[in-house]
């Protein structure tokens, strides 16, 4: 390209420019080609293209704004692709130009004089111009006010030229600060996001750990306090309203249409990118950036998961990122806190990476200094060094370490060598037990307690042969030595567990240990020792002994089996009576660990899996059904029930547990708040010198997941057992703890989803809104993915009936309230009151009663949306995965009474709300809709066409159309979808809105809505009707005598106070002048065409010339010969244009001025006295005028 010449160049772009426009449609591809020239050759052809471009854009503008006489519908689809390069061109030519140097600098400044001329056009008429051409505009002025701010504060402050266009700079930027607060378009909402960056970022100072300007803008520093007219603290002002809009922008449940990640992207980019540029805007950005991050992570806002983790993980690259960034480290502790609060795995990998760093940087200066010390000795020889590097002698240890540790593990493999381990381990933890009692025995009780132990467990490895081949009378025997050994040693462990909960109260006057919420690991007495066998003990005896004495109990079950019903009735006594022992020695370890359910939670699970593995072994079939154990407990002494009742109690505690902790823990936040709070109030008080300090930022608190953790763990929960987590939803503050626990078990444990959906329904109406909805959120989850569908269906549809009927009885009760305050006898009136006195007082009392009984019924709503939304939020809930059970909804509203009714419009709005972007959804249920429910339909297609896209949906639009043809409904239906309407059908349905008119305001403003529809452009849509095309239509209504002339008259006194989305007015001037001169030609002359003249005249002060000369024209179409009613409206026109039409006199057959005194006698009297002043050959005509009055 350097190599070719300007002449080839300006050819080259020629002929792109020419193959770009001719193609149908118009070549994007070669246009953007043309861009990539333009940038590459700019002297070459910024002159004539800035003209190509310039002319290219204005072509829509006079398209869009009534300059161009169009009539094509896709016209704009063919302007749109050349405006759009059209501006394109032009901002190159205006930001790439450098003014004071430039070849063009004498065209320069006429370059941006039109640039600017064009973009206040375009943003004036904004509502009519296609949404492309608004955001290239925007784009561009973006791009441009940088180079405008250099290009003022390099020129002559006193140039008026540069003056100018820095005024017309600031104007188009008051109208795209407009935008922000109307913003439904997030394409467009990304443009503005990168307007308003730019202002903060150049109307904000640079801080002071800042040494340069990143970016290369314009900042606050160069800007002179005393400039000609560059308002300084103007400047300081737009940044402070840029950075409040800014965070205005971030999206939440009132501007659901800005759930879009592209918007959402864009608008945390740009204010990362500003803290970057303009580090002192940190405190004021992190702190509402997160707060908005917690809001849409722990409410209903619409927003899917997958949005959830887009946005997250955006925060968390981006706070990490500015994290790193050098200039930052003022504000590093704050950004780390955030970082802490959200976590993320961006922020752990960074944490480690930082840790093997430092550690890395650790060994590295310890290695200097090792050599620093070397260098003191004596010198070695340098092969020496190799081998005292203790580096590396450290290195080998722990590789021999590993490799042994896998010898051990493989050999470990085999099973004898298993055996003889676990022999092993059993018998040095007994002795280690008698050791250990020993030991602390520090009186003669516990001296003999250790000599009960050891004589109780005289040896752990019994080597038992099998029970068949023993006889009957020795294998009674054996079976009965078991159990009294059993019995034995597990006496001693009860008084054992008794001895040390003693000394746990002993105790309890000491700060208990922190407990561990995440596991729950710590004992009663805070000791922690660890055996052999994992487990943590108090002096390493406790927890041992219990463990052995639930696996001796459990190979006594298993032994049982063996031995069957074979024992002698001696025996068979005997034994019940030692069994009962055995049950109360293990009763005796739950106990003590359902007393400390968190600090024994590891010997639970483990003696729970102890005699979970006795039950397997019993019954091989449960380990893979145990949802079949009902059938097969075997009664109160066998291992199913008693894992089944430990089990319980086991549960029973650690939700017990879990609740209390949560509870605590509520309690003491809520008193941290409150002297926090309190501390603030008497700071405040202290007065305006004294020194705040700012609370620490919130932290979330971690919840308790004992429960969670149990349910994780335990080898088995019956089904019956997860209804006991219902206990957590009775209080709000644990509610999530409950269905938290809930889901979690439901999704891991199969068997007790039916039992745990039968929780979460029952409290799917629960009276605690926070409660109500983790319910919901948890059934929604398995909707439409589970096999019980059908049952969430059915319970939520006898939840809203059950919630009708609360609202009916509560509105019967509202009523009998108020008849009660209106029935209610007045009280007395003083004696001596004279009769002003006694009416005054009497008004105060009937006044008293109003205001009372309005006092009921606003309560009384309350009472029956509360009713109603309790039992009511499921169905809605459910409605935005299945939107056929709106028809539920539709159903229960036809039935209800007026008062329910209006509460359930209100309590829907949400849901229609949600799905008003994609109306289809709800469409289907809007035609199943039974009689009695046509306001809720109605309500929900005004939602739909007011919080959806501008222009509805073709779906809803026929639903709609089809809708009112089959049900026969009123014209009401259609007002709000008229913009989607077609030409046809919009005059096919003018008559039916205009006989909804009846005199009143509110028809009128339903009537306006209609007018307004149809009339103005949307984005990228045009309108359905112009403002000529209407008033032409209302006439043709009047002509064709279907709609009473009063309703379409007064429907031409609505549309005469219309007004466009600027604020002009619809009735204007050449509207008016166009639809009179086409409704003069037509062979049926309008009833309205002199009314609207007429109101013309009044209303907009129009030349009164103007409807003296439509006058003359109707008279010379002989006015007098058409129909009374046309006849009537010349007279009343005639008669309110006096004395300018009083000339028409002259022209008017005799006949025709009788019919019109007639007609209109408050004609005659200004008619007579104008006659009085003829000539007489005038006169002689109209003397039967002068004859009647003379006679009169």
């Amino acid at each position: 390209m350097a190599n070719r010449s300007n002449e080839q160049v300006l050819s080259e772009a020629t002929e792109l420019y020419t193959k770009a426009v001719q193609d149908t449609p118009p070549n994007r591809t070669l246009f953007d080609n043309l861009v990539d020239l333009i940038q590459e050759r700019p002297l070459v052809l910024y002159e004539g293209f800035f003209d190509k471009g310039y002319e290219a854009a204005a072509a829509v503008i006079d398209v869009c704004h009534g300059g161009a006489d169009v009539q094509e519908d896709d016209t704009l689809s063919f302007l749109t692709p050349p405006a759009a390069w059209g501006w394109a061109a032009m901002e190159e030519a205006v930001c790439r130009i450098p003014p004071p140097q430039s070849a063009f600098e004498p065209k320069y400044p006429d370059f941006v004089r039109r640039f600017f001329d064009l973009a206040n056009r375009t943003l004036n008429h904004r509502d009519s111009t296609p949404a492309p051409i608004v955001r290239r505009v925007i784009q561009a002025l973006t791009r441009f006010w940088p180079e405008l701010m250099q290009t003022c504060l390099g020129f002559n402050p006193e140039d008026p030229i540069w003056k100018e266009r820095y005024m017309e700079m600031m104007e188009l930027d008051r109208q795209v600060q407009q935008l922000i607060n109307t913003l439904d378009d997030p394409a467009l909402g990304v443009h503005l996001v990168k307007h308003q960056e730019t202002a903060i970022a150049m109307f904000t100072e640079l801080s002071k750990s800042d040494a340069y300007n990143k970016g290369g803008l314009v900042d606050l520093g160069h800007i002179p306090d005393s400039h000609a007219y560059i308002d300084k603290a103007a400047l300081v002002s737009r940044a402070a309203s840029a950075k409040q809009q800014l965070i205005q922008l971030l999206p939440n449940s009132d501007n659901l249409r800005l759930y879009n990640m592209s918007f959402i992207t864009a608008l945390i980019n740009s204010m990362f990118y500003l803290m970057s540029l303009r580090p002192q805007l940190c405190g004021e950005f992190i702190g509402k950036l997160m707060e908005w991050y917690a809001v849409i992570n722990s409410s209903e806002q619409g927003m899917t998961n997958a949005q959830l983790v887009m946005i997250g993980k955006t925060v968390r690259i981006s706070l990490l990122h500015l994290h790193a960034q050098p200039h930052m480290s003022e504000y590093s502790e704050m950004l780390e806190s955030k970082l802490d609060k959200i976590g993320g795995q961006e922020w752990t990998a960074w944490l480690d990476r930082k840790q093997r760093q430092d550690y890395k940087d650790q060994r590295d200066r310890e290695k200097q200094e090792r050599q620093l010390k070397q260098t003191s000795k004596l010198r070695r020889p340098r092969e020496d060094d190799d081998n005292d590097d203790e580096e590396k002698q450290a290195r080998m240890l722990e590789e021999n370490a590993k490799r042994v540790k896998l010898d051990n593990v493989a050999a470990g493999a085999s099973a004898a060598a298993a055996a003889a381990a676990l022999a092993a381990e059993e018998a040095a933890a007994k002795e280690a037990a008698i050791q250990a009692a020993q030991a602390a025995a520090g009186t003669e009780t516990d001296v003999e307690l250790a000599e009960q132990l050891k004589t109780a467990l005289p040896d752990l490895t019994f080597d038992v042969r099998p029970m068949d081949s023993l006889a009957p009378g020795d294998r009674d025997i054996l079976f009965v030595e078991a159990l009294k050994r059993v019995v034995g040693a597990g006496s001693v462990v009860q008084k054992f567990v008794a001895r040390n909960r003693l000394q746990a109260l002993g105790a309890s006057t000491q700060p208990p240990p922190p407990a561990n919420i995440e596991s729950g690991n710590a004992t009663e007495s805070g000791e922690l020792a660890t055996l052999s066998n994992g487990i943590s003990t108090n002096a390493g005896i406790l927890e041992d002994s219990m463990l052995m004495l639930v696996r001796l109990i459990c190979s006594c079950y298993i032994a049982s089996k063996d031995i069957g019903n074979g024992l002698s009735e001696e025996v068979g006594a005997e034994v019940s009576a030692k069994w009962a022992k055995v049950h109360e020695c293990a009763e005796s370890v739950l106990e003590s660990i359902v007393a400390s359910p968190r600090e024994r939670y590891g010997l639970g699970i483990l003696l729970l899996y102890e005699i979970w593995m006795a039950v397997v072994i019993l019954d091989p079939e449960l380990s893979s059904s145990p949802s079949k154990q009902g059938s097969k407990s075997g009664g109160a002494c066998s291992a199913l029930a008693l894992y089944l009742r430990w089990s319980d109690r086991i549960f029973d505690a650690i939700i017990q547990c879990g609740i209390d902790t949560t509870l605590s823990q509520k309690a003491a936040a809520t008193a941290a708040a409150a002297i926090a709070a309190a501390e603030s109030a008497s700071a405040a008080v202290a007065g305006p010198t004294a020194s705040v300090p700012q609370p620490p930022p919130q932290q979330l608190q971690q919840q308790d997941r004992l429960i969670l953790n149990f349910v994780l763990d335990a080898p088995y929960i019956p089904s019956a057992s997860i209804k006991k987590l219902a206990a957590c939803l009775k209080h709000a503050d644990t509610a999530q703890l409950g269905y938290a626990s809930l889901e979690k078990a439901m999704e891991l444990r199969p068997p007790v989803v039916e039992e745990g959906m039968r929780v979460l329904l029952t409290n799917c109406g629960h009276h605690e809104r926070a409660t109500r909805i983790g319910c919901i959120r948890a059934v929604k989850k398995y909707y439409t993915t589970s096999t019980h569908t059908s049952t969430i269906e059915s319970w939520a549809r006898m939840m809203l009936k059950s919630g009708i009927d609360n609202a009916v009885n509560e509105s019967k009760r509202v009523a009998a309230d108020a008849e009660k305050v209106l029935n209610r006898p007045v009280e007395p009136l003083e004696p001596g009151l004279d009769k002003e006195q006694e009416h005054a007082a009497n008004e105060r009392a009937i006044e008293q009663k109003k205001a009372e009984i309005i006092q009921v019924h606003r309560k009384g709503e309350l009472d029956i949306e509360a009713c109603l939304v309790k039992q009511a939020e499921l169905l809605l809930a459910l409605c935005t995965r299945n939107m056929d059970l709106y028809v539920d909804v539709l159903t229960a509203y036809a039935t209800a009474p007026p008062p329910v009714q209006l509460v359930l419009r209100r309590v829907v709005t949400p849901l229609v709300k949600s799905v008003a972007a994609t109306p289809a959804k709800i469409v289907p249920a809007l035609t199943k809709f039974l009689a009695g429910a046509e306001s809720l339909v109605l309500r929900t297609i005004f939602i739909l066409s007011t919080e959806g896209p501008p222009v509805p949906s073709s779906e809803l639009v026929s639903a709609v159309l089809e809708l009112c043809d089959t049900r026969d409904l009123d014209a009401r239906f259609f007002v709000f979808i008229a913009n989607g309407l077609t030409k046809d059908e919009s005059l096919r349905r003018l008559g039916s809105v205009l006989m909804l008119l009846n005199g009143r305001e509110s028809q009128w403003g339903l009537l306006s809505e209609f007018y307004s529809r149809l009339t103005t452009p949307y984005s990228g849509s045009p309108s359905v009707l112009s403002p000529m095309e209407l008033l032409l239509a209302l006439h043709r209504t009047a002509n064709e005598g279907v709609v009473p002339m009063n309703k379409v008259s007064e429907g031409l006194v609505v549309y005469t106070e219309m007004r466009k989305p600027d604020g002009t007015h619809v009735f204007s001037t050449q509207v008016i002048e166009a639809a009179l001169k086409i409704l003069l030609d037509e062979p049926v002359v309008s009833p309205l065409l002199l009314k609207t003249a007429e109101l013309y005249y009044r209303k907009r002060s129009g030349p009164a010339g103007t409807v003296v000369k439509l006058l003359e024209k109707m008279v010379e179409r002989n006015v007098w010969d058409m129909s009374d009613s046309v006849y009537l409206s010349f007279a009343q026109c005639f008669y309110a244009m006096q004395p300018g039409s009083l000339g028409l006199v002259k022209q008017l057959p005799s006949d025709a001025l009788k019919r019109m005194v007639i007609l209109l006698p408050a004609v005659e009297p200004s008619v007579r006295n104008y006659v009085n002043g003829m000539n007489e050959s005038f006169r002689e005509k109209f003397n039967w005028l002068l004859i009647s009055h003379a006679q009169e």
